[in-house]
């Protein structure tokens, strides 16, 4: 399969989400580079050290960024291409679409129209599903994701506090509408603009810890968001195994870099379950 058909979306909407948030995040990455950036080296005024920290953080920010965005999309964790049995095995299903055996936690996605492996959910953002091979790289998207809206909302915030005039009741109001303070005279196009910026990179964040607060339970669990609804707990093996499970057998390091080598304990297809599995410590 060709590098671009591994890349491309398979619908409309996934490829406007896609486009979303490759704009948001050069936009933002823009807007801190400079706008905010010659603000703080003029108002506060910065070392050596301040550029060089600046600079480091933002491009491990984006890296990590970029390229778990970019391993979600290269990774393959469908059905495809593996040995499956003929013969319907206990806890399996038959996929009618695929014409295939199902294995246990796999589910078919009509969107990427092949079964996944350990499906949890299709990611709009990416365009692909998100399954046993890169539940990691999601996971850690949506962390560094977080950490880049936060480390540049701490300097943003300042700047359109600076432009506000300080912190009031009034300026809140505008922060929170500041295209009708400005359609009211009471902002500049500039000002308002900012405050704009600032509040969506604000929503933004929200909308992140959400999500990490949400799939921390998955992490912890062990379990995919279908098994979460049912309420099941039948793979939880304890939190190190449980993380294994997500981050690969070099869970403790895997979260530096997409590109760090970290295999997976299993092969997607089959599971230990909590009945099964006994963890010689706790003998």
């Amino acid at each position: 399969m060709s590098l671009w058909r591994q890349l491309k979306p398979k619908s409309p909407a996934d490829i406007l989400s896609l486009c979303y948030a490759l704009i948001l995040i050069h936009a933002t990455i823009i807007f801190g580079d400079f706008v905010v950036a010659p603000w703080m080296t003029e108002y506060y005024g910065t070392t050596m050290f301040d550029i060089v920290l600046y600079n480091f953080y933002g491009a491990f920010i984006y890296l990590n960024v970029i390229g778990n965005m970019l391993k979600i999309m290269l990774t393959n964790t469908s059905t495809v291409g593996r040995i499956l049995p003929t013969l319907l095995k206990p806890g399996w299903s038959y996929c009618a679409t695929c014409e295939a055996n199902s294995p246990p936690r796999s589910f078919h996605c009509s969107t990427c129209n092949r079964c996944i492996l350990k499906r949890d959910h299709h990611c709009m953002f990416t365009g692909k599903c998100i399954g046993y091979f890169n539940h990691r790289y999601y996971i850690l998207l949506v962390i560094y994701a977080w950490l880049g809206a936060m480390f540049c909302l701490t300097y943003s915030f300042r700047f359109t506090w600076l432009l506000l005039g300080g912190f009031s009741w009034g300026n809140l109001l505008c922060f929170i509408l500041p295209l009708v303070a400005f359609m009211c005279g009471v902002l500049e196009f500039y000002t308002s603009m900012i405050c704009f910026i600032t509040l969506l990179m604000l929503l933004f964040s929200t909308v992140l810890i959400f999500l990490m607060i949400w799939h921390s339970k998955h992490i912890y669990f062990n379990m995919t968001t279908f098994e979460r609804r049912r309420d099941q707990y039948k793979y939880d093996l304890g939190w190190r195994e449980n993380l294994k499970e997500i981050f690969g057998t070099r869970w403790y390091i895997a979260w530096l870099f997409p590109l760090i080598d970290s295999p997976m304990p299993g092969d997607g297809i089959e599971f230990r379950t909590k009945d099964c599995y006994e963890n010689p410590k706790d003998l």
